[in-house]
């Protein structure tokens, strides 16, 4: 193999393995979010209101020291996968809080099969009956993972209903940055936007709603300040970044690995027992979303990572 092929190899194998990363480090990071909600002692809305409150003066900061464009320009043109994120955050909430977890959960991973049907028209993305099958295995074992953790009933069509919303709102958000970010916009431009966009919506709906807004402590606002800076900027930013390199097919199937994680940091942190089912269902999603990766974004990297190899390998955002 001569130096060019060489270098060629190595370049495509470097340009999988870092937004691959990035999608599974927004995961992790998304997986400590539930177990932070459990350990505030305000209402949900009214976390949700500083937890929404607080990023946009996070984002903003890092925006600008990362001499990212913020501008009116790059607001208009986040505006619709803005309305998307933000709505979709007050339906996220408010099916847990209607429905069973187990209901909610499961309703909302619906969203990773949404993409593959979406993914080839809007796009353009190439979707194989492997993947189909990996996608469908994968979202068996995280039913298997839910349901056998039990946690009680509670579920109630009026919740199941907006946790469907829900997923369809979060599949437009994920589609919409997609195509952004495959425009080139800036990752910190793009986050800062979005974030601005949720704070007005969520953060008016949590304002409007919450009957504790006052009572925040200093324990829980080190809580909703964490949530902010992992799940929320680490989350969040990691995989806006990876998506101008991943099939969006692809990502939102690895995205189907957050319950595994919730059940782990669970089980570390809270010490809740895993049932066997759960460890089944687990081995299920980590199998099925292996097989994701290795023929699920193969085409995408010839195509479209090599074509920004030279940003992505000097940590362009």
């Amino acid at each position: 193999m001569n130096k060019v092929a060489r270098a060629g190899s190595a370049i495509s194998a470097r340009a999988q393995v870092f937004p691959i990363s990035g999608v599974l480090l927004a995961n992790l990071a998304w997986g400590i979010g539930p177990i932070l909600t459990v350990a505030i002692d305000m209402s949900i809305n009214s976390t949700i209101f500083y937890r929404v409150t607080m990023w946009p003066l996070v984002l903003f900061f890092i925006a600008r020291s990362r001499k990212a464009e913020i501008s009116l320009r790059i607001l208009r043109s986040a505006f619709i996968p803005g309305v998307f994120f933000g709505v979709s955050t007050i339906f996220g909430f408010m099916s847990f809080t209607n429905t069973s977890i187990a209901n909610a959960t499961l309703i909302g991973s619906t969203s990773s099969a949404m993409m593959l049907f979406i993914a080839p028209s809007y796009l353009k993305e190439k979707i194989t009956k492997l993947q189909v099958l990996c996608a469908f295995s994968s979202f068996c074992g995280v039913a298997l993972v839910v349901v056998a953790a039990g946690g009680g009933g509670g579920a109630a069509l009026y919740g199941d209903i907006l946790a469907l919303i829900n997923a369809v709102l979060w599949t437009g958000y994920f589609v919409a940055t997609k195509k952004m970010r495959t425009e080139g916009f800036n990752t910190w431009s793009f986050m800062f936007s979005i974030a601005l966009i949720q704070a007005v919506i969520a953060g008016a709906w949590a304002l409007l709603t919450s009957k504790d807004i006052t009572s925040i402590s200093q324990r829980d606002f080190l809580l909703v300040l964490t949530m902010t800076l992992i799940p929320g900027t680490v989350g969040h930013t990691a995989i806006v970044w990876a998506q101008k390199f991943v099939a969006a097919s692809t990502s939102s199937l690895i995205c189907l690995l957050g319950p595994v994680i919730s059940m782990c940091f669970a089980w570390a942190i809270f010490d809740q027992r895993i049932k066997p089912w759960q460890m089944v269902g687990a081995v299920i999603v980590l199998a099925s979303l292996a097989g994701v990766v290795r023929y699920g974004t193969s085409e995408a990297a010839k195509a479209d990572m090599l074509r920004n190899a030279d940003p992505l390998l000097n940590s362009n955002p």
